[in-house]
């Protein structure tokens, strides 16, 4: 299983642990139970407590290698390239039109393309 859905499932699992905390305490708040009610609120606290380091590693791994994987599917200087282009004086506002049309396999390639580039941003 890859990090990040690893660590989206143990996310996941603590909120609902939280969840179930604070269920435990509404029926022993309902059934007049100071014993467990000291009990589902420590339990509230010890979820809380695991979910820090938590959400500390994805907040952690999301800065640094995620960005670094959003964009290693382009070639290297594509960014920079594309950009010196568009910025260059006397410029167009839109890069110019193939010569020839392109076949299906490679619009569709295109179109995908674009697709996970508009994703990234």
């Amino acid at each position: 299983m890859s990090q990040p859905l690893n660590h989206r499932f143990q996310l996941w699992g603590w909120i609902i642990f939280i969840f179930s905390a604070m269920f435990f305490m509404a029926a022993s708040i309902r059934a007049d139970d100071p014993v467990s009610l000291v009990g589902g609120l420590l339990f509230l606290v010890a979820c809380f407590v695991f979910l820090v380091p938590l959400v500390a590693e994805i907040m952690e791994g999301s800065s640094s290698l995620s960005r670094l994987r959003k964009y290693s599917r382009y070639p290297r200087d594509w960014f920079r390239a594309a950009r010196s282009l568009s910025r260059a004086p006397g410029a167009p506002t839109m890069l110019p039109a193939l010569e020839r049309p392109l076949d299906q396999i490679q619009q569709h390639q295109a179109r995908s393309g674009l697709r996970s580039f508009a994703s990234t941003r």
